[in-house]
């Protein structure tokens, strides 16, 4: 497509900058997250239709593709957006993504869809982190990749030329990060480098073609406390550092809270659980935990799981799963994949983050899960199981495996958040503080200072 110049002096030039686009919504299988996909269709048509626009097409990852396992990983899409009808651009976007028409047409106005073109609201690591492997954050040498949630798009060209190199590459195991992950294939298989669009946004400016359309959802009143459990995963070597520090943020919040050691210890107290401790993976006593709350029939309708160091805002918890049912089968958190490249593998909720299983899929995992072995990563076999119960996972950007400092400042900013992971190297009273806490709470929670001061951790 040939540069559309003067676009802002008559209509008719503008809707031929439009030329042909592909809208891809990231959208997900669960009930709430297949609504907003829906809402965010309509409205893109609607304003296309109100622009006398009619050269749009509107795709819904999770179902239009026919892409089972891994339609999230982005350029596992290619190969099958290659074949579709000629296209100008391809343009990603998320179910939370607000999007202008008029003005993101005058953003395409500014490229040559012929070229390889690669555009987004560029993201970049300060420093080397562990969900990008340690790859260099030198300005020179590291790589930006888009907000998803701002939108980015491709030139179809690129994506014609990328889906014929692709299957050539060798399969990506492990899936933690798809926009790096994407941006990083794009860079390796044709060298192109992302273009930073400041209208792509974050936070809605008057000259904004997109932006994110809340820093947290809002779907009525809370869940009630009683209804959701948190239970809480640690052995006796943690309980003077790590459950303290639960106990001084983030524990006084929940009203049902059970901590499962591998001791009974009264002064937390703990559940002794008949598991053997092991340093790793710990799949045998993440569903000894399910038994514990099906057996004795303890009546939930959530059912919370985290590490004794994860970081945590139950009162945004409750705000999040007011917008799911408890009654479907919903498994919740932050979503990796382990071997979905090749749509074979299957996604898991990443443990540190914090899992969240409604009860129907607590009683499922309960009765057909089972553990390859005693210390088999117990996040990655639930995947496992839930695949083959046929129950998806569903992503939050709002749970984070890592540390806030293993993040761009300008991912994290735009939203309000309801984990972050591991003490290492960091003050977890202050991330919990700045992250998590939340503003009505922090004249009630004046404890956690008087730990931070003592401990000096």
């Amino acid at each position: 497509m040939k540069l559309c110049l003067g676009f802002i002096f008559s209509y008719l030039s503008l809707t031929a900058c439009m030329a042909r686009v592909g809208f891809f919504i990231l959208s997900q299988e669960n009930s709430y997250h297949k609504k907003l996909a829906l809402l965010k269709e309509k409205d893109i048509y609607s304003q296309v239709k109100n622009l006398n626009l009619v050269n749009a097409t509107v795709y819904k990852t999770h179902q239009d593709l026919d892409i089972p396992v891994g339609h999230w990983i982005i350029y596992s899409l290619f190969e099958k957006i290659s074949k579709l009808p000629e296209f100008s651009w391809i343009f990603f976007l998320e179910d939370t993504t607000a999007i202008d028409i008029e003005k993101l047409i005058e953003v395409f106005a500014k490229h040559n869809s012929s070229e390889d073109i690669f555009v987004g609201y560029a993201l970049r690591d300060a420093e080397p982190t562990i969900i990008h492997h340690f790859a260099s954050a030198d300005k020179e040498t590291s790589i930006s990749y888009p907000h998803a949630a701002a939108g980015f798009f491709l030139s179809f060209s690129l994506i014609r030329r990328l889906a014929s190199r692709l299957p050539m590459k060798k399969e990506n195991m492990f899936s933690i990060d798809p926009k790096y992950e994407l941006a990083l294939v794009i860079w390796n298989e044709v060298a192109v480098k992302l273009i930073h669009e400041p209208r792509l946004c974050t936070i809605r400016k008057e000259s904004c073609a997109t932006w994110i359309q809340w820093e947290f959802p809002n779907c009525g009143q809370e869940v009630s406390s009683e209804k959701v459990h948190v239970a809480v995963k640690t052995c006796h070597k943690f309980h003077a550092d790590r459950v303290k520090i639960v106990k001084s943020t983030w524990a006084s919040d929940v009203e049902h809270l059970n901590i499962f050691s591998d001791v009974n210890d009264d002064s937390i107290p703990t559940i002794q659980l008949n598991v053997k401790n092991v340093p790793n993976g710990h799949c045998e006593k993440t569903l000894a935990i399910m038994r514990f709350y099906v057996v004795n029939r303890v009546p939930f309708e959530w059912l919370v799981i985290v590490d004794d160091d994860t970081l945590l805002s139950f009162r945004r918890v409750k705000k999040l799963l007011i917008c799911y049912h408890p009654s479907e089968n919903v498994a919740l958190g932050e979503r990796y994949g382990y071997s979905v490249t090749n749509g074979l593998g299957y996604d898991y909720l990443t443990g540190g983050a914090g899992m969240v299983f409604s009860a129907p899929t607590v009683k499922k995992l309960v009765e057909t899960c089972q553990c390859p072995s005693i210390d088999s990563p117990d996040d990655m076999v639930i995947g496992i199981c839930l695949k083959k119960l046929d129950i998806p996972v569903t992503h939050s950007p709002y749970f984070h495996q890592a540390r806030p400092i293993d993040y761009s400042v300008d991912f994290l900013r735009p939203h309000k958040h309801v984990s972050f992971h591991k003490h290492w190297m960091v003050n977890p009273y202050n991330i919990y503080k700045d992250w998590l806490q939340e503003k009505s709470d922090k004249e009630q929670h004046t404890e956690f200072v008087h730990c931070q001061n003592g401990r000096g951790v």
